[in-house]
């Protein structure tokens, strides 16, 4: 082929092609991404877009440059065009978007890589926490006033893990130290099910939320209590009903595919409830292989590949049927079976801070424990992040580190 080899992207490239194809004929396998072993693997289309390539021109470029499958090659086409269509409305040079880091959660999933503390364990912590949060907020909104706040989005953890008055407490200081009047989007991940209150909902409400995720993972009893989950199906039935009644129109519900024991049907099982909800998004998550390790699940990957592979389709079908198209995408290191996990919306329900955060193209200031700016510089051709520390008595303490970093 007519290369310049001495580009070291087109170079990796073909070198991991040609790794690939080997591999594959060695093993009889076929991966669904080719050799892209990426996490973003939206933004080759999203580049290809901004250039003005046709559909065609990109799916071609996915299944001849990685060898990718014509599936996910339309998928990253089809979200890329989505995903544009929101960014267009974003100006990124005068606009950033703000994370909250709240740790903790009400047990600790046996699955979970994020920073997390129990709730019980460090309750008498959370007051101090929040001090010291508002501290670096008023650093971060002085440092920025000269651009907008266009969405919010507070993670952990489980934020809706903390009471209603700390949570009335944190959403205050917000509106103190920021201007929300530019904000598009405002975001708490309420998470878990039993710790998803009507008074926590009500502050949500007050203060001009407008999108949670209650997220089961599963309907399924049995897999709740495996992986360290403290609420039940009926639970996370009760606390989406509760959301709706409390005036929330933009909810998510998490589930993941994978999880220890489980199989195609009781997935299919799974989403006959959810589609019943009918949530106004879903995120569809495959578990990584690095976790199935720890269930015993190392031995079946094989197994493990073909029944994430049904429930990842099953799920796409539930979502398809309640009139949710997919909207952001991304992967994970060790993720199950080569596959992704994918967010799904209403036409008007996607999730700004999501393909903001996988597209990079915008500025994200993070305040809280673990918490990780990101700064974007020049249409997202270079980025720069600085990370707070992950232990919680380490960001009480060494605050003044973080905001001189």
């Amino acid at each position: 082929i007519d290369q310049d080899y001495h580009d070291r992207k087109v170079l990796r490239n073909v070198l991991k092609r040609a790794m690939y194809r080997m591999l594959s004929e060695r093993t009889g396998r076929v991966l669904p991404w080719g050799s892209l072993t990426g996490v973003r693997p939206v933004k080759i289309a999203m580049e290809a877009v901004e250039r003005g390539c046709t559909d065609e021109e990109i799916q071609k470029l996915y299944q001849e440059i990685y060898v990718a499958s014509r599936e996910k090659a339309e998928a990253c086409v089809k979200i890329a065009r989505r995903e544009k269509a929101i960014i267009e409305t974003i100006d990124e040079r005068n606009e950033y978007c703000l994370y909250i880091g709240i740790p903790f959660c009400p047990t600790r999933c046996l699955y979970c890589s994020f920073t997390s503390y129990p709730i019980g364990v460090y309750k008498d912590k959370v007051d101090a926490y929040l001090d010291t949060m508002e501290k670096e907020m008023e650093y971060i909104a002085e440092s920025y006033t000269e651009k907008k706040l266009a969405s919010i989005y507070i993670g952990g953890g489980t934020p809706s893990s903390i009471s209603a008055e700390q949570m009335d407490r944190l959403c205050s200081m917000i509106e103190k130290h920021f201007d929300l009047s530019q904000v598009r989007e405002y975001t708490i991940e309420a998470g878990r099910p039993d710790s998803t209150t009507a008074d926590k909902l009500q502050v949500m409400k007050a203060h001009g939320v407008d999108r949670i995720s209650i997220n089961p993972q599963t309907m399924n009893g049995e897999t709740l209590k495996l992986i360290g989950r403290a609420h039940t199906p009926e639970q996370a039935e009760e606390a989406f009903m509760r959301a709706r009644e409390a005036g929330f129109d933009n909810i998510n519900m998490d589930l993941i595919a994978g999880l220890p024991g489980e199989d195609a049907s009781d997935m299919e099982d799974t989403l006959r409830q959810v589609e019943e909800m009918h949530p106004d998004s879903l995120t569809v998550h495959a578990l990584a292989i690095k976790r199935a390790a720890r269930y015993g699940q190392e031995g079946r990957k094989q197994d493990l590949h073909s029944e994430i592979s049904q429930m990842i389709m099953s799920a796409a079908d539930c979502a398809k049927r309640i009139g949710l198209q997919p909207y952001y995408l991304y992967r994970q290191k060790n993720i199950a079976g080569n596959f992704e996990n994918v967010g799904y919306a209403e036409l008007d329900k996607a999730g700004i801070y999501n393909i903001l955060i996988m597209e990079e193209k915008q500025t994200i200031l993070a305040a809280g424990a673990g918490a990780s700016t990101k700064f974007v510089f020049e249409h997202g051709t270079r980025i720069e992040r600085v990370e707070n520390v992950k232990d919680v008595n380490n960001y009480i303490l060494r605050i003044d580190e973080m905001l001189e970093r």
